[in-house]
């Protein structure tokens, strides 16, 4: 399969960048569509971390203020797992300091859930998925993520077994923290 870029304009560089894109892509039929115009957001690559205290039976969660979900007309706090953006790192050194920064803990034992695209229809942004194991007297640095970020982070304690009952009820609202939990679920029995 083929794609021609007719024009890309970049919209936005800051913090993200934002192109608009005409393209034309081939259709599975060996025809071509029309233009059309794309947004996408570059955002580059992340990292994601369920934290499960081996000790305790419990993982560590983040609550924080997300404007996206505010303006999605909630409140805007919202549980999710450890993340952060992939700098000058690789994934799994990045995933380390982000434990540390935002929840307090150094992790050692990372298991890989994968690779994933936060939203594949607007955004670059992939994201790579780990599980963190620990345990509760690996926690040796206070977390609630780095001020010069503008972070302002609960750290939160869910035992495992409440996790699962919300995980079912549907109360989380974050992507990447329901695969992770689905994944930890599926998957515990060969940890």
């Amino acid at each position: 399969m083929q794609v021609k870029i007719l024009e890309s304009k970049r919209l936005l560089d800051d913090y993200f960048q934002v192109d608009a894109v005409t393209l034309r892509h081939e259709k599975f039929d060996g025809s071509w569509t029309e233009a059309v115009r794309r947004l996408n957001l570059e955002r580059g690559e992340a990292v994601a971390v369920l934290i499960y205290l081996r000790d305790k039976d419990a993982f560590v969660l983040v609550r924080q203020f997300r404007y996206g979900v505010f303006a999605s007309a909630e409140s805007g706090w919202i549980d999710e797992i450890v993340a952060g953006v992939v700098e000058d790192s690789d994934p799994l050194e990045c995933a380390r300091r982000e434990c540390i920064e935002e929840a307090g803990y150094v992790i050692r034992d990372f298991r890989s859930v994968g690779r994933i695209y936060s939203s594949p229809g607007i955004t670059t942004e992939r994201i790579h998925c780990y599980i963190g194991y620990c345990n509760s007297t690996d926690k040796h640095y206070s977390g609630g993520g780095r001020d010069e970020e503008h972070e302002d982070i609960l750290i939160i304690e869910l035992p495992k077994e409440e996790a699962r009952r919300k995980l079912l009820n549907g109360e989380f609202r974050d992507g990447k923290t329901i695969l992770a939990l689905q994944h930890f679920f599926i998957q515990e029995k060969t940890y």
